[in-house]
């Protein structure tokens, strides 16, 4: 039976398994499991890194930690792939003539540097190495009949899987079902939940009811030239299956101008060539745009029989020659005029392209050729068989998909394209309704976000009277407004009683509505909330006033404050000298045991030797002296007074001096740094200049991360004995932290250029993650640094590109440091650089 496919939001997922479980009951839903192997570069990976050899002269380890992970990544690369299927490790050490394929002598010659290592990797490849769930399949059962056809097991997380794969357990009778987890269900869903809560969609309708009206297949208008204008132009976000990268370059280059031709393009940008061959997509486009005659004149070249070319135009001209769907090849197959194949010869051709059953293809290519001669068959072959092999969409998935990207589209333009675009920030941020009630994910918010501005859509920062719970669209302003639940320090209590109090006329009437802690204001504040009532920087200096210690009058009781901020003058030093010894004799020179004297250590008998002999008579205690307090407080307070007589003589510029230190305190704790870093704590992304924009890449040799190449370009190589070591060019990227995964030992690093993961080596992750902590004279334990790579940390990392990845890497010759702390950011682009940690007695994790 065919698989049975269902689209799905992933936030609706959860819900609708949990329904078919209710009524199905505990064993009626059951996901498919699977099982990986080693394909030909993870065994080769795997092999290197349980590599171990021994030298049979000296009896030395030689590769202890096994073979270097460069040089297993080296051998890995020079693997070839075709269709995108890697060559297995026969056909890359012994070659394949009936490919065409050469046995590749660069990884020959390198990987026998190390004698058995190939034979390792001969014995792992193909084996069985880990077992998973099948990320959307699943198979419904009777209760109490799925032992008929199945057995089941539990994944780590408690997740019902079957025994069998996907395969086997259609063999043994069992229909899978395809729970799609596509987020462009919950980007359509939500858009349509913001069009009804600005009241451009009736809000009586169900989502039901507005999809019929708005996005069904047979009231959408798929004439409208502007949705074939945006598709070619890329001009709208997250456009399904369009929405970057080769997509967008095969909208671009195909310029659909029908739902048909979209399916052709979606169904060609999967389609494989052959090196050095035309592509199907240039195929497309050249016979497009120069007339179906091209096409027909290539089949005359070819000599093909008049009833064959009739045929071919029947079923290719409608995709200008191309043979781009499954059903398409099946009809070629089996039309009598071309190669009259079965049905079921026709279907199971089309089993093996959508199976990928990459071992069934030349038996597929001995029948095409058995029913034609060669040069009709070449022909056959060429154009509709073997474009198809890597992997070709059938109709049913390809038209829907396209479908689905032009509701994308008139949601975009048939709407003001506000709704839309915060449709999707909200779901690329993990920002829905279900994630809104757990943690921030401050990664995936920076990159959401850094991704939507390089589309050229506006974020706004946080307004005090607009801002919702989460993203939500300014029409206004055409931008989207940065969500309240997205600010740091800020809770859903907090939130809820802003949304209540609404409106605020003023910052002062905001705190006089809204009684929350003092870092859910300065948060607010950072993030822009109150920017629209005054300067930012003069609302934060007004809360810090309002809020720091300030004295309202000065005694003697201020002097460890004054002495502290060093408002006592040189000319009060002796006074300033006995406040001082007052409280040392307190805090060490007080028995319970005397109560009306101070027991003198040797200290306090030089203080008084020194400053009062023959003024103070100290009394003899066991082997030491000791001091009446009557008579120490008599002499203190005559001191004191003096003290209190020049507090009085300057009483308000001491008051003003002493609390304007204490506002400058409070400002150096809550407020230091610029708008930049205000924004980057507070709401994770930039909305003025990255702090790190301007500075000087040439002198640090920083790199864009996005014009890196995939693959680590190779300097020269270096030889160890009779191996052939690869050094990789290196280069820096700067960045702030905005997360970091301590599983994955990753830091994802915002660039001036976009988000980057950066991915350390588990070892030297935690040994810039730890904070590290030390006990002071006190004797309690003091925090001298935090980690490295708590969000707002600016770090600079010197590595390579390996795929989405920054890799840190250091040879010994490189010169500098791998990572480096960025302390500060000099007008003229310089950097102050750190590469050691804070020293300190004991470490704990942060």
């Amino acid at each position: 039976m065919p698989d049975i496919d269902i689209d799905l939001a992933p936030s609706k997922r959860p819900e609708i398994f949990r329904r078919i479980r209710e009524t199905r009951g505990e064993f009626g839903l059951i996901q498919v499991a699977t099982f990986g192997t080693e394909g030909t570069k993870s065994a080769i990976l795997t092999a290197c890194r349980g590599y171990r050899q021994t030298d049979p002269e000296t009896g030395v380890e030689l590769f202890p930690d096994g073979i270097d992970v460069d040089v297993a990544q080296y051998l890995a690369s020079l693997i070839p792939s075709h269709r995108g299927f890697l060559w297995s490790m026969k056909d890359v050490v012994y070659g394949n003539p009936a490919e065409d394929r050469a046995p590749v002598h660069t990884f020959i010659r390198e990987v026998n540097y190390y004698p058995g290592l190939l034979d390792i990797i001969f014995a792992i490849e193909g084996i069985i190495k880990q077992r998973g769930c099948h990320a959307s399949g699943v198979i419904l059962y009777d209760e109490n009949k799925i032992y008929d056809t199945a057995a089941i097991m539990r994944t780590p997380s408690g997740d019902l899987i079957t025994c069998y794969d996907l395969h086997m357990a259609e063999k043994a009778g069992d229909t899978k079902y395809d729970f799609l987890v596509t987020e462009v269900s919950d980007k359509i869903i939500k858009c349509l939940e913001l069009l009804q809560e600005d009241e451009v969609i009736e809000p009586e309708l169900s989502l039901r009811e507005m999809y019929n009206e708005y996005l069904h297949p047979e009231h959408i208008d798929t004439t409208d030239p502007e949705i074939w204008e945006a598709l070619a132009e890329g001009s709208v976000l997250d456009v399904f299956q369009f929405s970057g990268g080769v997509g967008l370059a095969i909208a671009k280059k195909l310029r659909p101008t029908d739902p048909l031709e979209m399916t052709a393009a979606n169904a060609m940008m999967r389609l494989m060539s052959e090196k050095g061959k035309e592509s199907q997509q240039d195929r497309y486009a050249r016979i497009k745009m120069q007339g179906i005659k091209v096409f027909d004149q290539e089949m005359h070249q070819y000599h093909l029989p008049s009833s064959m070319i009739a045929a071919m135009h029947k079923h290719c001209d409608k995709y200008y020659g191309c043979c781009a769907i499954q059903e398409q090849m099946m009809e070629i197959l089996m039309d009598p005029d071309i190669a009259s194949f079965s049905l079921k010869e026709a279907n199971d051709a089309r089993k093996i392209v959508a199976k990928k059953q990459m071992d069934r293809i030349p038996e597929l290519k001995g029948k095409v050729y058995d029913v034609m001669d060669q040069r009709l068959a070449d022909y056959i072959w060429e154009v509709a068989v073997a474009p198809q092999l890597g992997y070709a969409f059938s109709m049913n998935h390809s038209l829907p998909y396209s479908f689905v990207g032009i509701q994308t589209i008139i949601l975009a333009k048939k709407f003001e394209s506000i709704y839309w675009n915060t449709a999707c920030l909200i779901v690329n941020s993990g920002a829905t309704d279900e994630d809104l009630e757990g943690t921030t994910n401050y990664g995936k918010i920076a990159k959401a976000i850094g991704d939507i501005s390089s589309a050229g859509i506006k974020v706004s920062l946080a307004d005090i009277n607009q801002s919702q719970f989460g993203f939500s669209p300014d029409l206004s302003t055409d931008t989207i407004l940065y969500g309240l639940k997205g600010l740091l320090n800020v809770g859903d209590d907090v939130i809820a009683a802003i949304i209540a109090n609404r409106p605020y006329e003023s910052f002062e009437d905001f705190l006089s509505k809204v009684h929350c802690n003092k870092q859910a204001v300065i948060s607010l504040i950072k993030g822009g909330a109150f920017d629209k009532f005054d300067e930012r920087k003069m609302i934060m200096a007004k809360y810090i006033w309002m809020t720091c210690d300030k004295k309202k009058r000065l005694t003697l009781q201020n002097m460890n404050g004054l002495i502290q901020r060093g408002m006592i003058p040189n000319k009060l030093a002796h006074q300033r000298a006995v406040f001082e010894f007052n409280r040392y004799l307190k805090d060490k020179c007080s028995l319970k045991t005397e109560p009306e004297y101070f027991v003198l250590d040797d200290r306090a008998i030089r203080f008084i030797d020194n400053n009062y002999l023959g003024i103070i008579n100290l009394e003899v205690y066991g082997n030491t002296y000791a001091v009446n307090k009557k008579v120490w407080d008599k002499v203190y307070q005559s001191e004191m007074d003096v003290v209190r007589d020049y507090i009085k003589a300057n009483h308000d510029e001491m008051l003003y001096q002493l609390n304007k230190s204490i506002f400058m305190e409070d400002w150096k704790k809550y407020a230091s740094g610029n708008y930049s870093s205000w924004e980057m704590e507070a709401l994770c992304f930039y909305y003025h200049d990255h702090e790190l924009k301007n500075v000087a890449k040439q002198k640090y040799n920083i790199a864009n991360f996005f014009e890196l190449p995939e693959e680590p370009e190779i300097d020269y190589y270096k030889h160890r004995g009779n191996a052939s070591i690869p050094i990789y060019k290196l280069c820096r990227i700067v960045g702030t932290c905005i997360a970091k995964n301590k599983t994955k030992s990753t830091v994802s690093l915002l660039t001036p250029d976009g988000v980057v993961e950066v991915k350390f080596r588990n070892e030297y992750f935690a040994m810039f993650d730890k904070q590290i902590s030390a006990r002071g004279a006190d004797g309690v334990k003091h925090v001298v640094e935090k980690s490295w790579f708590n969000r707002g940390s600016m770090i600079m990392v010197t590595g390579i590109r390996r795929g989405d990845n920054f890799m840190p890497k250091k040879y010994a010759t490189t010169p500098g440091h791998q990572l480096y702390k960025i302390d500060e950011l000099h007008p003229d682009g310089s950097i102050h650089l750190r590469f050691e940690r804070a020293q300190g007695e004991e470490d704990s994790d942060d």
